[in-house]
């Protein structure tokens, strides 16, 4: 499969007054045309500012300190904030957030919103417009969707409004689509809901889509790939059934372990000691020593590579 995008050694660093947030320490994941691809770890691990730093949306305090963004061999990180908003965002990279009601204008009906799209990424015809927003609509399974498209934001539900993120982004037909925890404020059957349109439009439309989060059991049902990220650093880069059948770094194991499933019992439930480390001071070597119990002296001392162990498989760990 063709290689969509891939991040290469990106580091990002956040300016504050207690000092520098080394937020990405040399960040590497490829994502392959037509597939999912999981983002995971704990809160705090740097999920968002990756996906962030894809677009251009990272804050003004925000430094980029190295490593490229690689979206079909143009580099991202070169392009003019400009070029970016006029010719990458929403027209070939899209993203929808935790809160979908921060992204949709309360002012607004649906049907403009999607329409607005359009004219900025799509150059349709005005006549043409309203009939891309209901296929949109549909496409996504919302219910009446000839009378919904002329409801406000606040007129819907919070699936709902993700699903008209998911709309809005059809029609406009990106080549990827970031998914920053998408489910996180929805509870569980419309999380369900929203998980299984997801499916069907990977079955239908060979969507590519980088899927951030935290929960592993909406990642094991959505992604073919996943990255592992530790403290602002990729852990291990492996496909959803290595993920499950043969994890390798300490970290992935413990997460995997930590998650109640169809073969676990509660008393096999692990927990992983201690927190994800701050890093205006992140700890030296490997970041995760602190809290491994295969830790060895290098651990601490010398940052281990992300080395392929074999087809689809990287780990960064000393002791693999």
């Amino acid at each position: 499969m063709e290689e969509l995008l891939k991040i290469e050694q990106l580091q990002v660093a956040f300016s504050t007054e207690e000092g520098p947030v080394e937020a990405l320490d040399g960040v590497e994941l490829t994502i392959l045309q037509g597939t999912f691809h999981g983002l995971i770890g704990e809160t705090g691990c740097g999920k968002s500012v990756t996906g962030q730093a894809i677009l251009g949306l990272l804050d003004n305090n925000a430094l980029i300190k190295g490593g490229r963004i690689l979206y079909r061999d143009q580099d991202l990180l070169r392009l003019s904030p400009r070029k970016i908003e006029r010719t990458i965002r929403g027209k070939e990279i899209a993203m929808i957030f935790q809160d979908p009601g921060s992204s949709l204008n309360p002012l607004f009906t649906i049907k403009n919103q999607i329409e607005e799209a359009i004219r900025l990424h799509r150059k349709a015809p005005a006549e043409k417009r309203e009939e891309m927003v209901l296929q949109a609509l549909k496409q996504v399974k919302l219910p009446d969707a000839e009378n919904l498209m002329y409801r406000y934001p606040h007129q819907l539900s919070g699936g709902m409004k993700q699903r008209v993120m998911i709309a809005m982004m059809l029609a406009c037909n990106p080549k990827l689509l970031i998914a920053d925890e998408p489910t996180t404020a929805l509870d569980v059957s419309i999380q369900a809901q929203f998980i299984k349109v997801l499916k069907e439009l990977k079955e239908k439309l060979s969507l590519t889509v980088l899927y951030i989060t935290h929960d592993l059991a909406v990642i094991s049902e959505l992604c073919d790939y996943v990255s592992v990220m530790y403290a602002g650093r990729i852990a291990e880069n492996l496909s959803m059934r290595d993920l499950f059948k043969d994890p390798r770094h300490p970290y992935t194991i413990k997460l995997v372990n930590s998650v109640l499933g169809a073969t676990t019992t509660l008393d096999q439930l692990e927990e992983i000691p201690g927190s994800v480390p701050r890093l205006i001071n992140p700890p030296g070597g490997c970041r995760f020593h602190p809290r491994c119990e295969e830790a060895i002296p290098v651990c601490s001392q010398e940052a281990p590579p992300l080395r392929e162990i074999k087809a689809n498989h990287s780990v960064a760990c000393h002791r693999r």
